[in-house]
């Protein structure tokens, strides 16, 4: 897999709404969140706002009007611990790293021992085609510390046709239990990104630093 390689792509708010995290997008990080829209099969709906590079973040809530999914939500929205999570404000609950250089990147990365995103769908809206790695169970991969993984099969990405925001991401960082196994993991995803970190926590932990015109901003 040597010329396989993955770096972030997006970072993930969950909210009870949409509407609540629009509201928060404003009042947190001074800016109108933009694009998106629904997740067939999951009964999802996002919207998305440009990070710098090419790299989002990506509001995401279930979807009032879309039924019941087809199979479990990706990022436990299904949960009852994301659920109480994100029962008074839009939180951080997981990340999502790109793959390339190979056709079939994910599918190679995804079954990587000791890897639990092991599931792999197509998934398109309009223009855009991705296949997404989550549990069976929809749960978070190791408690939202290590990645759901993308592989878009098309051009453009996502963020090219998202307006500048001026947020920017300083850094992720990973709060693990023993963060050699969440090192060697990365290491066997082929992850490399120096905007995102690995640190020592006493429970799984995700820890998003922003920059913005309200100046900088934590999210967990």
């Amino acid at each position: 897999m040597n010329s396989i390689t993955t770096e972030l792509d997006h970072i993930v708010v969950a909210a009870h709404s949409l509407d609540e995290g629009r509201h928060w997008a404003r009042e947190v990080l001074g800016v109108s969140p933009e694009g998106g829209g629904k997740h067939d099969g999951i009964a999802t709906h996002n919207t998305l706002i440009k990070l710098d590079g090419q790299r989002y973040l990506e509001i995401i809530a279930i979807d009032p009007e879309a039924g019941a999914p087809l199979f479990p939500r990706w990022f436990g929205l299904d949960t009852q611990e994301v659920r109480a999570l994100i029962a008074h404000e839009p939180r951080l609950v997981a990340w999502v790293a790109r793959c390339s250089g190979a056709p079939d990147a994910i599918e190679r990365l995804a079954a990587s021992p000791g890897y639990d995103g092991r599931v792999v769908r197509p998934a398109s809206r309009g223009d855009f085609r991705w296949r997404f790695s989550f549990t069976a169970d929809g749960r978070r991969i190791s408690g939202g510390v290590m990645p759901h993984l993308i592989q878009w099969d098309c051009i453009p990405h996502p963020c090219d046709l998202l307006s500048e925001s001026g947020v920017a991401l300083s850094s992720l960082t990973l709060g693990a239990v023993v963060p050699e196994r969440a090192v060697a993991m990365l290491e066997m995803l082929a992850f490399a990104d120096p905007a995102v970190q690995v640190g020592q926590s006493s429970s799984a932990q995700l820890v998003a630093t922003l920059r913005t015109a309200k100046g900088t901003v934590v999210l967990d």
